[in-house]
């Protein structure tokens, strides 16, 4: 009967928080207050890449931030200087008052006469020991207060001096940033780009598709065809629009995702123009050690480096083990300039070998669509003499057409890295 009720008093305490957790769920927070804006969009029926590598940088929150940062650093380090500039010292003049027998008998001070009266020179040694042992400890007192204020105003310099390195890191980070973003926003245009032709190779392929099940199924009615060969071209075309819609859907993903980054309204119809005169020409390789030079990172590391080195110098410490911290401190940041140049030579390395295999697979397309077209005047050749039925030729332009969406592909991607190969050179490796 006990272990009954223990039971079910557990039952009605967890029955109890439930609610209460329930309850708590429900219940709005009165002071809880939510920030979102109603954004004022743009309305576009059709973009560029200019267009939006424009919005893109005008638009960006991150380089909003990087620049409020560096605001707030600058602040910061003007209070902290207009601080120890107003930061005074304490001072005490030290002084001494006749406190023996022999000096308040014999003062040699006119403002102070000699004292004769037993009684006035006993009273008068204790008063003067007790006020030279209160000038004293102030005059301590003060020699303390000095010693905090100073510690004090080198701590104040040091924060100022760090602050003005992550003003120059700021400034090489905002510089990153843009770079960032435009690579970004290239490789977000050139994917968009290259679904949407996918896309219309893919639509055209379905009708031509379409086609064959038509005439697939007009041979089953005259027995020159089986069912299986009807059905065989109808599990094609599901399959084909199958994927369609997967790359449909892809598609409006990146598309409502590049309108909400450069500030448009989504639309489904939005116009994706080409990218003009892009260049294919092989990639220039700069060296290594010039890139690294050049590489804000690599910038931002020695700017970490020198303010270590300048804190080593200028740093008050106590003991040895302060002493120490700082020589840690010099050699973690020397390690991480070290790791860091490793690093982006890797990157360095990395991005001109997929420039160069994306400029062969562009050289390898541009051969087979120029082999593909020589074989198409053939085709038309035997169609011209009557060898050759329409729905073959057409069939066979179709095929002409995926291997100039193949090559089309392969241009845009080699575009994307020979602009991430030029960033190189003005110090964004990535």
């Amino acid at each position: 009967m006990k272990k009954t009720l223990i039971s079910l008093s557990a039952a009605l305490l967890l029955l109890s928080s439930t609610q209460a957790i329930s309850y708590a769920d429900t219940v709005q927070d009165p002071n809880q207050n939510v920030y979102v804006n109603v954004d004022v969009l743009d309305t576009v029926s059709a973009i560029d890449l200019t267009y939006v590598l424009d919005k893109a940088l005008k638009d960006s929150h991150n380089l909003a931030l990087l620049t409020l940062k560096y605001a707030a650093q600058g602040s910061k380090k003007a209070d902290l200087e207009s601080q120890m500039d107003t930061m005074g010292s304490a001072s005490f003049t030290p002084g001494h008052l006749p406190s023996t027998v022999a000096e308040v008998t014999n003062t040699g001070n006119p403002l102070l006469p000699n004292l004769t009266d037993p009684i006035d020179i006993a009273w008068t040694v204790t008063q003067n020991n007790v006020m030279n042992q209160m000038m004293q400890g102030m005059g301590a007192l003060a020699g303390g207060m000095n010693t905090i204020i100073s510690a004090q105003r080198a701590q104040m310099k040091t924060a100022a001096h760090q602050l003005g390195t992550d003003q120059r890191n700021s400034l090489l980070q905002t510089d990153e940033a843009k770079a960032g973003i435009r690579l970004q926003t290239i490789a977000q245009y050139v994917q968009l780009l290259g679904q949407k032709k996918q896309l219309d190779f893919m639509n055209d392929y379905t009708a031509v598709m379409e086609k064959d099940l038509l005439r697939a199924t007009l041979f089953a009615q005259q027995g020159l065809a089986s069912a299986d060969d009807v059905q065989t071209v109808q599990k094609a075309i599901n399959k084909q629009k199958d994927d369609i819609a997967t790359l449909l859907n892809n598609y409006r993903l990146g598309l409502v995702q590049l309108s909400t980054d450069i500030g448009i309204s989504y639309d489904p119809n939005l116009v994706i123009q080409d990218i003009p005169n892009i260049s294919l020409d092989p990639i220039t390789e700069t060296d290594t050690t010039s890139l690294l030079k050049t590489s804000y990172q690599m910038k931002s590391s020695g700017n970490n480096m020198d303010e270590a080195v300048w804190e080593t110098g200028h740093t008050v410490t106590q003991n040895t083990y302060g002493d120490t911290y700082l020589g840690v401190n010099l050699a973690i940041n020397g390690q991480k300039n070290e790791q860091t140049k490793l690093e982006l030579t890797k990157k360095i390395q990395t991005t001109y070998h997929d420039a160069t295999n994306a400029y062969q697979a562009v050289l390898t397309e541009q051969r087979n669509v120029t082999d593909i077209q020589a074989d198409l005047a053939k085709m038309k050749f035997r169609y011209d003499v009557g060898v050759l039925a329409k729905h073959d030729l057409n069939k066979f332009q179709l095929k002409v057409q995926q291997n100039e969406t193949t090559l089309t592909a392969a241009k845009l991607k080699y575009y994307v890295l020979k602009e991430k190969a030029k960033a190189m050179d003005t110090g964004f490796i990535q």
